[in-house]
């Protein structure tokens, strides 16, 4: 597949230059170690709120063979990072790396203080392949840099600002692949106009210690997207327990979001090998769908049952390529016809990060059948592309990569199974001296 690559060639919102480039279908392995980086803002900046800023932060040098994304839950009192940049033609998966700027999305107006901890970056070890020898891959090489960081940590109580002093150190965590997924239910009525960055009060969700979350992919509301979620008060570590009792969501229609009605969902996925499995008991439960159909806005209830999965430790990308010319302003969240891309049944997506097109990244992207289900697959047909600039996307533009991880869903019975095997297996694997270096232990 041929394509064009779009990117600045000297700095954001300097120079742009284009390239024609061959893509293959690849595919990766991914370690079960992902290391932590923090991402330190290296300049004072003022924000604006919902306008997307470009924030240059300390330079972190990463090796090839490695694939990057935010970590979710608001690290900043100000907003979330939603995505990485790199000068000049962005880097394959398969080489080195330096990224030294972050795309910032405040949700109040304000000021990024030079040394704030803005976010932390999620590095996974991945060994790339075409998608016909992707079973013989051999397991990723694994590079933990453990570094001392200090930082100023901020946050926000009874709208109050906050600042501390951080320090600590940038480690690594073993990730089970295992969890469940919670349901992101309004609870309040709120209007919201397209491209409002707003925050949004939903039923309260308890997450157990050593989990992570992540939105997950393809939009599940007629009105927008869930951009992360957010803990009330001082930020409190991957150790810890938290409640989730708020939303960041990116409207890309003016509309009305009800109280009862599903927003999203996200990924709760168990890391480390202490695991409390007191969330896995859940009953299902009635809750508002709303999707759009050639009838205009269709609110419908259905039944939610609870589920759970267990991802595989191989996956394959697929490229978001414009089908459409289209003219783009910043901060205005688009949608991108695309060329269309096949989705499995039990595959989870989510967009690549590192930004791929100069002129903004891709948030979600969206199919046209109004109820996307897991079980089912489908199409996607359009990206939500939130531009950085003004400017046009043009037909056969890359605007993105799409991560496409095959997953097992079951029952939380099932689920509660797979942990407890999980912490035998890691029981044993623990015991060579050389973890998690030369285990001869691999996990399917």
């Amino acid at each position: 597949m041929r394509v064009n690559l779009v990117y600045w060639l000297d700095k954001v919102g300097g120079t742009t230059d284009k390239a024609s480039i061959t893509l293959k279908p690849f595919g990766y392995r991914m370690a079960r170690m992902i290391q932590w980086k923090a991402l330190i803002a290296d300049e004072d900046v003022c924000l604006e709120r919902g306008k997307p800023t470009i924030v240059k932060i300390k330079p972190i040098e990463l090796p090839g063979n490695t694939m990057v994304g935010p970590l979710s839950i608001m690290r900043h009192a100000l907003g979330i990072v939603k995505d990485v940049v790199e000068c000049g033609i962005p880097d394959k998966v398969e080489e080195d790396k330096c990224i030294d700027q972050v795309l910032f999305l405040p949700i109040e107006n304000g000021e990024i203080k030079k040394g704030d901890l803005v976010g932390v970056l999620k590095v996974f070890f991945v060994r790339p392949g075409l998608l016909s020898k992707i079973l013989g891959l051999s397991p990723p090489k694994i590079q933990i840099e453990e570094r001392k960081v200090e930082a100023m940590l901020t946050w926000r109580d009874d709208s109050e600002m906050y600042r501390e002093k951080l320090t600590t150190r940038e480690l690594a965590y073993t990730s089970s692949g295992i969890g469940f997924w919670e349901l992101l239910i309004a609870n309040e009525d709120v209007k919201v106009k397209r491209g409002d960055i707003v925050r949004i009060r939903i039923e309260k969700i308890s997450l157990p210690r050593n989990t992570i979350v992540e939105p997950l992919g393809i939009m599940r509301h007629a009105y927008g997207t869930v951009l992360d979620v957010i803990q009330l008060g001082k930020p409190k570590r991957v150790e810890e327990k938290k409640e989730i009792d708020q939303v960041i969501f990116l409207a890309v229609n003016d509309g009305r979001i009800e109280a009862g009605d599903i927003i999203g969902v996200i990924n709760v996925t168990y890391i480390g090998f202490e695991i409390n499995e007191a969330n896995l008991v859940k009953i299902p439960r009635k809750v508002k769908i709303v999707y759009r159909s050639g009838k205009g806005i269709i609110r419908k209830e259905i039944l939610a049952e609870p589920f759970g999965y267990k991802m595989r430790m191989t996956a394959r990308w697929e490229c978001l390529v414009s089908d459409e010319n289209k003219r783009v302003s910043c901060g205005e969240p688009t949608f991108v016809k695309v060329e269309p891309v096949e989705v499995p049944k039990n595959v989870m997506v989510y967009p690549l990060s590192i930004m791929r097109h100069a002129y903004g990244t891709v948030i979600d992207v969206s199919c046209d059948h109004p109820l996307w289900r897991i079980e089912n697959g489908g199409f996607v047909s359009k990206a939500l592309y939130l531009p950085i600039i003004e400017g046009e996307i043009r037909k056969g533009d890359l605007l993105g990569v799409l991560n496409l991880h095959e997953i097992e869903v079951s029952s939380l019975t099932k689920v509660k199974d797979w942990l407890n095997r999980w912490m035998m297996d890691m029981g044993e694997v623990v015991s060579y001296s050389d973890w998690p270096f030369g285990s001869k232990k691999i996990f399917k």
